[in-house]
């Protein structure tokens, strides 16, 4: 489950793609940046709060006598180091018995006090409010009228379209993210190359993977409000867009073996160390390997809808991000290209 802060930034992460793929206005993302930022404010005020009053509540100690120093009388013997740590642990054992004893049975009146005036507080964040089935809210978080708040959630059917053949098609960020958001997912699998995943895919116009479609139950959640803007509506169903799916595996493009494309924003400097770094690949691999460099405005770009620079696609069809070490780089291509280089060790460092 997600805490408070973290619901918010990915909120706010939405909101930035929403704004890139132009599904809102300028004037929208303003206002709804202000109306998460406030919120992030409040949040960070309220732990600020919670931290001062922990740190508040005074702690009596025992002031301890300093020891008279005595001069000890020689003795024929001395005491191991071993029978020395023996009797040091009776001796704690001895003391935490006693204590435990007056501080349970001894009727103290300082500390039955103590006890009545101990605060108790219900929680200090969403995150502490868990309940199956349900999303939890804390109200007035980290004070005295701290309380839970729960919501029924809505059962949600989600379709998690994906293949085996796909090596960066992971979907264990976005699924914890989507139980966070709607803990009643019913989830179902589906094989991109069985029967039942093509006519998925045709249905819903789905050409990368991994794809992820929820029902129309989306629309009945509580938590359907924050985010929307990463679906598009399908007939009904929705669909999450491939930013913000990480969608890796262009269905739809023809496989050439041996070609590697890297996508970069100029002068910025991931890119410029990503073509570092991919030197030493292309010079192992010479003459092996087809590739192409293209900007930010490309038609490649443009085509694949990527927004995160440096990205490498490979054979045509799958693409993974990112500054990358030579060996990074000579693994991922031949995940898809069996050379005889493959077998050669890269650096494994970043230059």
């Amino acid at each position: 489950m997600l805490t408070d802060k973290e619901k918010l930034e990915e909120e706010l992460k939405l909101l930035e793609e929403s704004l890139n793929l132009e599904v809102i206005t300028k004037e929208e993302y303003d206002q709804a940046r202000q109306r998460i930022e406030k919120k992030l404010k409040s949040l960070e005020e309220k732990e600020k709060v919670a931290e001062e009053k922990e740190e508040s509540v005074p702690i009596t100690r025992v002031e301890e006598k300093p020891e008279e120093k005595k001069e000890e009388p020689e003795t024929a013997f001395e005491i191991s180091k071993g029978s020395m740590k023996v009797l040091i642990y009776a001796i704690a054992i001895l003391v935490l018995a006693f204590g435990s004893y007056f501080f349970f049975f001894s009727g103290n009146t300082d500390n039955n006090r103590l006890s009545d005036s101990t605060v108790f507080i219900a929680c200090n964040s969403d995150q502490n409010c868990k309940k199956e089935g349900s999303i939890g809210t804390c109200n007035n978080p980290g004070t005295e009228d701290a309380e839970c708040a729960f919501v029924g959630g809505v059962e949600v059917k989600l379709i998690v379209l994906n293949s085996n053949n796909c090596f960066n098609c992971d979907t264990g960020r976005v699924l914890s993210i989507l139980n966070g958001f709607f803990p009643n997912l019913d989830i179902e699998s589906i094989d991109i190359e069985t029967d039942e995943g093509k006519k998925t895919a045709d249905r819903f116009g789905i050409t990368a993977l991994p794809a992820y479609i929820l029902n129309s139950s989306l629309q009945q959640a509580s938590n359907y409000h924050k985010f929307f803007n990463a679906f598009n509506n399908a007939g009904g169903s929705f669909v999450m867009k491939n930013t913000v799916a990480n969608s890796n595996f262009y269905i739809e493009r023809e496989e050439i073996p041996g070609k590697l494309d890297l996508i970069i924003q100029q002068s910025q400097a991931a890119s410029l160390e990503a073509e570092k770094n991919l030197q030493e690949f292309l010079d192992a691999f010479d003459g092996k390997v087809s590739f192409e460099k293209h900007s930010e405005n490309s038609a490649l770009a443009k085509e694949l809808g990527i927004n995160t620079f440096p990205s490498f696609l490979v054979n045509n069809k799958i693409k993974f991000s990112g500054v990358q070490a030579a060996d990074v780089i000579k693994v991922n291509f031949c995940r898809m290209n069996k050379l005889q280089e493959c077998g050669l060790e890269l650096s494994k460092s970043l230059i």
